[in-house]
């Protein structure tokens, strides 16, 4: 009896799936720059809204990079983040740091009034973050190591954040060899990018992902089903095509309950069945998290533009919340950098979320 396949569509967060698809330039941009210390793709970053694959990304990244080359700090953007790029460096980069670390008394939160202190056994004297990461990068280029940090989920929040990114700031001035990859959501980017203290991200390259291409969709579907013994009409192939929207997280959800299905001919029908399934999914764990994290009125200006079919003209928009343009023009583009709602013509607005107009419709009922 042959062994079935198994499911190799994940739409679990946090994770790489096994069929990534649509991201590949940009991993190969940042990677190959990696060898040229003067390439702009070092310092990279990525923006999109959730379930567009910047975790995945990032952890992509990770794998395509050779152990023996590169010590990869990946993290977090949060409270302790200082303390958890020093355990990363320790942890993946001890075979390369074992007389250093040799020589550390102790490192811990909160020694030297921001987030990091660090003791050396011959010396009582307590040294800050730029300090330890510095004497780190420079055994691990003795030994031509270049240090690669991943940032996920960045923001402006944190003490420590910006304690990371003005420290890594002279890294680059000083010549360490380092590269940056960070990831976050439109607002939290746009937000950092705006901060006074870290006006110097402005220079990093920056990559919004959208949303994939239709005919690549099917063609990794076709290809990836190919391999389970299974494969679509052509009406079937377009509408699943169709009903991702060429969003990640959806190809993920849509694959994996047609693959579920088991049948080896795929037609609408399990396609549509396929779909039902996925929108509940993407409902309780994309839509809710964006809808509840919107102020009143900005969920307010979102139920007014689920009253259109697919576009919504701005001008009916100030009537129908009976706002002032300049009021609705602020809620607009909170909108749009919180990566909700696009700009799709001159004067018009359409939902980013692929299923968001039938999720808003759901709750004005």
């Amino acid at each position: 009896m042959t062994k079935k396949k198994k499911n190799p569509f994940s739409p679990k967060f946090g994770s790489r799936p096994h069929l990534f698809v649509g991201r590949d330039g940009i991993i190969e941009d940042f990677v190959q720059g990696l060898a040229d210390k003067d390439d702009l793709h070092q310092n990279t970053i990525i923006t999109g809204i959730r379930g567009s694959g910047k975790t995945a990304t990032l952890s992509a990244v990770r794998e395509m990079l050779d152990k023996n080359r590169y010590l990869v700090v990946d993290v977090t953007s949060r409270d302790g983040m200082l303390v958890s790029i020093i355990d990363e460096c320790i942890r993946s980069g001890g075979k390369w740091l074992s007389d250093w670390k040799d020589g550390i008394d102790s490192f811990a939160v909160g020694a030297l009034g921001f987030s990091f202190g660090l003791t050396r056994k011959e010396s009582a004297t307590t040294h800050g973050f730029r300090y330890a990461i510095t004497k780190m990068l420079d055994e691990l280029m003795k030994k031509n190591i270049t240090t690669v940090f991943l940032i996920d989920e960045v923001h402006n929040k944190t003490q420590d954040m910006q304690e990371f990114a003005v420290t890594y700031q002279h890294l680059v001035r000083e010549n360490k060899d380092v590269a940056l990859l960070m990831a976050g959501l439109p607002d939290a980017i746009h937000d950092m990018l705006n901060d006074r203290i870290l006006t110097f991200l402005r220079r990093a390259h920056r990559v919004y992902l959208k949303n994939i291409n239709r005919e690549l969709v099917k063609a990794a579907y076709v290809s990836e089903f190919k391999t389970g013994g299974m494969s679509f009409s052509a009406k079937a192939l377009n509408k699943a095509a169709v009903a991702t929207e060429g969003y990640p997280y959806l190809l993920q959800l849509l694959g994996y309950f047609i693959w579920k299905a088991d049948k080896k001919r795929i037609d609408i029908n399990t396609v549509d069945q396929a779909v039902n399934y996925a929108r509940v999914e993407l409902f309780q764990n994309i839509h809710d998290l964006v809808f509840h994290n919107l102020s009143a009125r900005d969920r307010e200006f979102l139920v007014a533009m689920a009253k259109d079919e697919r576009e919504s003209k701005f001008g009916d928009l100030t009537a129908r919340l009976n706002m002032k343009s300049g009021t609705a023009s602020r809620y607009r583009q909170r909108l749009i950098d919180a990566g909700v709602i696009y700009s799709s013509s001159y004067g018009n607005l359409a939902f980013a979320l692929p299923f968001m107009h039938e999720y808003l419709q759901q709750q004005s009922h």
